[in-house]
């Protein structure tokens, strides 16, 4: 899954058919996402395990064989339970179906939020696991005019959503909680474009417009996390991206680049998040790789 950055401004897919399809096991460097956000929707199951995300201030157990809808421009982010967690997810853009919304039908109103759709889908829903596991399958084998079966399966997954009253129509355009979101997405914003720099809670807080007292509370209602224990998880997660990306860079180079002023600090905060260390951390990637 290539949560790469806060918000992910770039093309999915490609012009004519603007979908992604993600496997992801515990040797991605991503198995856990730090938050984010992004302009495109996402469709995401889980193969084993179980993988507990927040998604603006809601958090989602999802078990094995169960799906997670997460609406465009929401917060979210997540963390894997175990080693043997697999979870799969199609990130898609609303351009894929220009040509089908129309100007004042049940799609539009959807992409203009004003229709919410459920998040959290069970196994027990059978008709919307089975066109996911469909639209999954589809995607990962990329058979002749695989693309038709997968569009056609999201906009079947909108039918059904609105057949068996799977969402709720939206009372308010901008709320208490919404203006929360847009704080907390420009802390991420800062945190995103400056992890390698010496940050200290006043900047966080700061950019909030909070009190750094009360922004520690607000951020810990938000992420389950301090503030600061959040900037150093998503440090090391760029840093891992960099330890696969750029094996030729050397670990206290990559320390330096990543925002710590010391190595063993660094190694200790990343044994703390990854439970190994950044050397073995390489070296399990290059097995499971075999590069």
């Amino acid at each position: 899954m290539k949560h790469s950055f806060y918000n992910e401004q770039r093309e999915r897919g490609n012009f004519s058919f603007p979908v992604e399809y993600h496997y992801v096991t515990n040797h991605h460097p991503r198995y856990n996402m730090p938050y984010h956000w992004h302009i495109q929707y996402e469709i995401l199951r889980v193969l084993q395990g179980h993988i507990v995300i927040s998604v603006d201030d809601e958090e989602y157990t999802v078990n094995q064989g169960e799906i997670l809808f997460i609406p465009a421009g929401a917060i979210h982010g997540g963390k894997a339970f175990g080693e043997k967690t697999v979870y799969e997810d199609i990130v898609f853009d609303k351009k894929l179906f220009e040509t089908d919304i129309g100007e004042s039908g049940m799609l539009q109103k959807f992409f203009d939020h004003q229709i919410i759709i459920n998040r959290h889908y069970t196994a027990k829903q059978t008709l919307i696991k089975e066109l996911v596991w469909l639209m999954f399958r589809t995607i990962k084998n990329q058979y002749e005019g695989f693309e038709y079966i997968v569009k056609g399966s999201i906009l079947t997954f909108f039918g059904l959503v609105l057949k068996n009253n799977l969402y709720t129509v939206s009372l308010t355009n901008f709320t208490t909680n919404q203006r929360n979101i847009h704080k907390l997405k420009k802390v991420f914003h800062l945190i995103e474009t400056s992890y390698n720099q010496p940050l200290t809670l006043e900047e966080l807080a700061s950019t909030a417009d909070l009190s750094p007292k009360y922004f520690c509370r607000f951020f810990q209602n938000m992420t389950n996390k301090s503030p600061i224990s959040y900037l150093n998880y998503y440090r090391i997660e760029c840093a891992c991206m960099k330890l696969i990306n750029e094996p030729e860079v050397s670990i206290t180079d990559i320390a330096y680049d990543c925002g710590f002023n010391d190595l063993s600090y660094f190694i200790k905060t990343f044994r703390k998040y990854k439970g190994t260390t950044p050397n073995k951390y390489v070296k399990s990637y290059q097995q499971m790789t075999n590069k």
